[in-house]
């Protein structure tokens, strides 16, 4: 039996998919050692922009996940690692706009 290898789009995904936990943990430490207050912190655009980015990120490792679970021929283990990674951090945008529209709504 021949030993399968991993897939080049399997390796990638998964390491697109600790980006934004890694951002999180990095933006954890500077909001706790520079309070609001203090005006050390970033402003709020940037802060949005990243979050979009990191958001796009989480996207573009989901879909090279399940494009590399597709693939013949290679291990799938990185692959779905990735992509239920990357759901889960997409599932954090997705419930908050769903909870922001039913708010809308309800007025």
């Amino acid at each position: 039996m021949e030993k399968l290898k991993h897939s080049k789009l399997g390796i990638v995904s998964f390491i697109l998919s600790f980006i934004p936990i890694i951002y999180v943990i990095i933006q954890t430490i500077i909001d706790l050692s520079s309070p609001i207050e203090t005006g050390l912190n970033k402003g709020l655009v940037i802060s949005y922009f990243i979050m979009n980015f990191m958001f796009a990120i989480s996207l573009v490792s989901f879909v090279l996940g399940i494009i590399a679970i597709t693939r013949k021929g290679y291990k799938r283990n990185l692959s779905i690692s990735a992509v239920i990674i990357s759901g889960l951090i997409l599932l954090v945008p997705i419930i908050s706009s769903i909870r922001s529209v039913i708010k809308i709504l309800n007025i």
